[in-house]
């Protein structure tokens, strides 16, 4: 299975983001059914790093795919059915650009399929990211505006919208309130210690509903704003913050968000953020000698604790 590249193209060595996953026979097996599905479509697998596959078609032409959500789906399946996973999901990506020559000249139908997602931050440091149609909305992540058409996803490119005459905060707005009409399942925990937590899972928005919780979980933000965690794309949790017990809702949670940051599909961040009128802030850390690490409030919520009228 594997001779059908050349020797030495595609590094076969499990990354060790991976290890936690899949064992190193288990990565090889995984990169055969990639290889295989690509050779019986005539392309040519020649690159894989920084979570991208680069392939090259009969034409010359490359093309780049997103590697860490399939080897997450592969790991979460039956081995019997990896192939059927690999091929599925390739299949679903590989689409015309057709539909697009249409809706990229009339910003009038198009709109409606404006969407965004929360990705780390280290994806506009790629080849692929440099010209992302993106901003910042959760420290160390950027927020990149996606096409949503055919339950396919397009991340959007500064020349893609040219034609469009918007302003990007203009193109934002739009897909922000697209996500605001998303549908997700919302739970609700109340803890013994006094604290409520809610959780938001869908197939691809939980993450991006945070990015306006005044708008989409108006009922999850306290007195003093509220806890917010987006391990991965489709699932976020967010607790009220009442009181002074943040760190018990921290130390609850933390489990969980590494949990889902560490397994699942669409992986984002394992950070918690703090809301609070508008403003997310990062949850600050810092590493101990025995490599765990420790979380510490915000000064700006310390502040705020020691505020009679916040």
């Amino acid at each position: 299975m594997f001779n059908l590249f050349k020797k030495g193209a595609v590094n076969k060595k499990i990354p060790s983001d991976y290890k936690h996953l899949l064992l190193q026979e288990e990565y090889e097996r995984m990169l055969g059914y990639v290889f295989s599905y690509f050779n019986e479509k005539g392309e040519e697998v020649i690159k894989l790093g920084d979570g991208f596959l680069t392939v090259k078609d009969d034409t010359g032409k490359e093309m780049k795919y997103g590697f860490d959500n399939l080897v997450r789906m592969v790991a979460a399946a039956d081995k019997d059915d990896w192939e059927q996973v690999v091929y599925s999901h390739f299949n679903k990506v590989n689409f015309s650009d057709a539909p697009y020559s249409f809706y990229f000249k009339d910003y009038g139908h198009a709109r409606q399929y404006l969407k965004v997602l929360i990705k780390d931050e280290g994806i506009l440091k790629t080849e692929y990211g440099a010209d992302l149609v993106a901003r910042k909305d959760f420290p160390g992540t950027c927020t990149v505006l996606v096409f949503d058409y055919d339950n396919q996803f397009r991340f959007l490119k500064k020349e893609d919208i040219k034609e469009w005459h918007k302003t990007e905060e203009e193109l934002f707005h739009e897909a922000l309130d697209n996500i605001a009409g998303e549908e997700v399942q919302i739970h609700s925990i109340k803890h013994d210690e006094g604290f409520e937590v809610f959780s938001f899972f869908s197939g691809d928005f939980s993450a991006a509903k945070m990015i306006d919780p005044e708008k989409n979980a108006e009922f999850s933000i306290g007195r003093f704003g509220a806890v917010i965690a987006i391990p991965t794309k489709g699932a976020a949790f967010c607790s009220p913050i009442s009181d002074r017990n943040v760190m018990q809702i921290l130390e609850m949670l933390a489990p969980v968000i590494t949990g889902f940051f560490e397994k699942d599909p669409g992986s984002i961040t394992a950070s918690f953020f703090w809301y609070y009128k508008g403003v997310i802030r990062e949850f600050p850390t810092r590493p101990t000698a025995d490599g765990y690490v420790t979380v510490s409030l915000p000064k700006e919520l310390e502040e705020l604790f020691k505020s009679p009228t916040p």
